[in-house]
């Protein structure tokens, strides 16, 4: 009951603060907000039959799931030496016994419902991957002392944000996407450093801007009342609005020229790529892999996939096929960063009114998920980047480098094929995870080393096929090893994930999925 009230006070003040008003109660916009999450598991819980959140949709159809206030921690399955013999008999032996564990609210955390990976955060309800945050509903990846956020995702620094994506310290926003300290700002894609801004697109450092035209700050406030105050009315009256993704779906009219193609960036090479991807394999699997390209559909399982897209004005660029609010873009009007600031040079004739502003602003209205912030160098297929180097074939790489197929990779290095992950080094396969070094196929852990195939598990050093387990050491299956013995094992086994990988350019079995 206090997490609702809370949340409904929270939403309250922040639509008093973007329109001036507030528009009603948060229930009657749950369905709307929903509308921005990614896809998640939702299962039933095998000890007590209630619902099972997990922030990722990969599991096993057959796999059983419990809540984190249900799970036996440092549950030792006691595997006997017959079960340890392979990685069959080691699947075939804890597949009845480990479970996979969702709503977890980690931390400091407090008052969080229908969420999972919600770490030192409070107020949170129907979210996942949250971090030092509050007052959160129906949001994904939102981090860094946020608060006030709902339906939105991918975004830090965050505060009075509702239907935004990919936003780094955006103060008060409503519908946009690809910011960077912004604030004030409706309806915008590709602005930086900008303020008080409605139905903007490729701006930079700009003030008091309707549809790319400054106005005097007189007119502009006057203008901004009048067109909130209706945008305020339509929430109320039909709980929700079209996305600025369907406000500008029909393609753009007429060939778009004027805008001049733009030379690939000097100093492009593979090299780099493919000497860290071989070091990470030879660090984990004892082998020097043939190139990357070989393995790429097994690495991009799980993680942000790319579609190529040809823009109107001639450029190759990205759609992220699954991140919500940016996978709705129109392929017709999508640009690369470098189209998108070029065309935001243009302006529109301001009307004074909600639907004669749209029709004025359609022709502007060009859409990049593309972000190319702080110093980057050898970004290859990689469209969303800060401090980024050697990177080949992801998106949103923050202050990384020798990343390949790799999605949401923060301040981490030497990662490969692993999706949010943090703080990490010599990965591989690795998902929601944080302060991982040398391993491989690891989910939803924390501060793990030298291990391989373990799920919601912290502390683990020199362990596999972990599950629900903290602060062990050479354990396999939860069943603690003597050293010697372990490290016998551990070399079998990797020689035959090596030797499959190598043959089949991927592996039949994974963490999610525990069926070879």
């Amino acid at each position: 009951m206090e997490l609702d009230e809370k949340l409904d006070g929270a939403w309250k003040k922040t639509c008093k603060i973007l329109f001036g008003k507030e528009i009603g109660d948060l229930k009657e916009y749950e369905k709307w907000m929903a509308l921005s999450l990614p896809e998640r598991a939702l299962r039933k819980s095998c000890v007590s039959g209630k619902d099972v959140l997990i922030a990722m949709d990969a599991y096993g159809k057959d796999a059983a799931f419990v809540r984190a206030d249900e799970s036996q921690g440092n549950k030792d399955y006691g595997l006997g030496i017959n079960q340890l013999k392979d990685i069959d008999s080691i699947i075939n032996a804890i597949r009845e016994k480990c479970e996979y564990t969702g709503n977890r609210y980690l931390g400091n955390s407090t008052f969080v419902e229908q969420s999972d990976i919600v770490m030192d955060s409070h107020y949170v309800r129907n979210s996942t991957n949250i971090e030092e945050s509050r007052y959160v509903d129906s949001s994904f990846m939102i981090r860094k002392n946020s608060q006030y956020v709902f339906g939105s995702g991918a975004s830090g620094q965050a505060e009075f944000l509702v239907k935004s994506v990919a936003t780094f310290g955006h103060k008060r926003g409503f519908e946009c996407s690809v910011t960077d300290y912004c604030s004030d700002c409706y309806f915008c894609n590709n602005i930086i450093g900008c303020h008080e801004m409605l139905f903007c697109f490729g701006q930079q450092n700009k003030s008091r801007c309707i549809a790319n035209t400054p106005l005097p700050p007189e007119d502009y406030r006057k203008l901004k009342a009048k067109l909130l105050e209706e945008v305020a009315e339509e929430l109320e009256r039909k709980k929700r609005l079209p996305s600025i993704s369907e406000l500008f779906n029909a393609p753009p009219m007429g060939t778009q020229t004027g805008i001049a193609a733009r030379l690939p960036a000097a100093g492009i090479s593979m090299d780099a790529i493919e000497k860290g991807f071989a070091a990470t394999h030879r660090i984990l699997l004892k082998s020097t892999p043939s190139n990357i390209n070989d393995y790429e559909r097994w690495l991009a399982m799980h993680t942000v996939s790319l579609q190529e897209v040809k823009s109107p004005f001639g450029a190759i660029t990205f759609l992220p096929k699954n991140i919500p609010l940016m996978q709705d873009f129109p392929k017709s009007r999508l640009v690369s960063s470098y189209e998108s600031f070029e065309a935001g040079k243009k302006h529109a004739e301001i009307r004074g009114n909600l639907n004669g502003l749209l029709e004025a602003a359609s022709p502007l209205a060009f859409f990049t998920i593309e972000l190319m912030g702080g110093q980057n160098s050898n970004l290859i297929r990689f469209p969303h980047a800060f401090n980024a180097v050697n990177s080949y074939n992801g998106f949103d790489g923050v202050n990384c480098e020798n990343v390949g197929v790799c999605s949401m990779a923060l301040n981490s290095k030497y990662v490969y094929g692993c999706h949010r992950i943090l703080e990490s080094q010599f990965a591989m396969k690795c998902y929601n995870s944080l302060y991982l070094n040398r391993c491989l196929e690891l989910d939803s852990c924390n501060k793990c080393s030298d291990s391989y195939f373990c799920h919601n598990s912290e502390s683990l050093t020199d362990c596999m096929f972990c599950f629900n387990l903290k602060g062990a050491r050479n354990s396999i299956g939860n069943t603690q090893l003597e050293r010697g013995k372990y490290s016998l094992i551990k070399d079998a086994l990797l020689a035959q994930i090596e030797g499959e990988i190598a043959r089949k350019k991927s592996l039949g079995f994974s963490i999610f999925d525990l069926r070879h």
